[in-house]
């Protein structure tokens, strides 16, 4: 016991400033840090935030766009920004999850370097196709593919994006080949479905829904979970029983490290925030993002799975890390 007294000593001696300075939290500007481009939706999703964080935590927050390298720069801002809780960390699975199993060299390491806090919620997106394309169901897309492989061109903003997963998934486990034809940004991709210019893509709900009402443009299934309200007749990919680990989700990370106290006050306030009804319907319904929240220990067990759900996916279609 005497050998063990001084050794406890010390430890409350360092971990009493760590706990002081988080119940003073905070007592200078935060930051969100986006690893996207401006008006993206977890762009404007935290925009969003920032108003309703800087009036719960009583300091100013700023959001910080560091954009490039399929969002390894600003992932690794955020990693090495100090674990104090004045950098949080706007996530989403392409990061977190298709990073890591696609990339052989990473500048971050997202179960090592960061700590969840919340789960904001899911990005639906649809297989939308040109209304020159005369399938009208996922089926009818499938056997078109099978009968003159690559003739019908798929359209995608990298390797590493949803969209062109789901062509390689439905080309090694469908038998449906389609030609791949890619584009540097989104915006790119929805102006050559409109133009014609290509036949098929996975794209955001929330940024083709009048185009699709409007005749510009036709859905064939959807991502989410349950069919969506705008479009009643369109079934769900669970539905047709192809069930794949591909679905878009935002969310917030602090860095290893950080004061449990901050994780679960971060927490706290963010879910607040989301509670809120004007949030809801101004923000989150207009993005297409449907709401999940949860604890971060929740959302901790959910990147794991995935990770694990999509590097088997990976394994699977023998897509080789770059």
């Amino acid at each position: 016991m005497n050998f063990r007294l001084p050794a406890a000593l010390m430890a409350a001696a360092v971990l009493a400033p760590l706990h002081a300075e988080a119940q003073s939290f905070p007592v200078k500007p935060i930051r969100i840090l986006v690893s996207a481009a401006p008006s993206v939706p977890n762009d404007i999703i935290a925009r969003a935030m920032s108003e309703p964080l800087s009036k719960a935590f009583g300091q100013p927050v700023v959001v910080e766009n560091r954009v490039g390298a399929d969002g390894m720069i600003g992932m690794e801002a955020c990693a090495r920004a100090g674990n104090d809780g004045y950098t949080l960390c706007s996530t989403a699975s392409n990061v977190i999850i298709w990073n890591p199993v696609l990339r052989v060299k990473l500048p971050y390491d997202p179960l090592h370097d960061f700590t969840p806090v919340v789960h904001i919620g899911f990005f639906d997106s649809a297989l939308i196709a040109h209304p020159s394309l005369t399938a009208n169901s996922v089926q009818q897309l499938f056997d078109m593919a099978k009968a003159k492989p690559d003739s019908i061109t798929w359209a995608h903003f990298g390797t590493n994006s949803t969209g062109n997963i789901y062509q390689e998934s439905f080309r090694k486990l469908r038998g449906a080949p389609f030609y791949a034809v890619p584009y540097k940004t989104q915006p790119q991709v929805l102006q050559a479905l409109i133009a014609g210019e290509s036949q098929v893509s996975v794209y955001a709900i929330a940024n083709t829904a009048a185009l699709i009402h409007a005749g510009k443009l036709k859905a064939l299934a959807v991502t989410s979970d349950k069919r969506v309200a705008d479009f009643p007749n369109v079934p769900t990919f669970d539905e047709l029983g192809i069930k794949l680990p591909l679905r878009t989700w935002f969310g917030y990370h602090l860095q290893a490290g950080t004061p449990k106290e901050l994780v679960t006050r971060y927490n706290g306030e963010v879910r607040k925030i989301m509670a809120d009804q004007t949030f809801k319907d101004t923000v989150m319904k207009r993005q297409g993002v449907s709401a999940n929240d949860g604890t971060p220990e929740q959302f901790d067990a959910y990147i794991r799975n995935q990770i694990k759900d999509v590097s088997e996916l990976v394994k699977t279609l023998g897509i080789q890390p770059e």
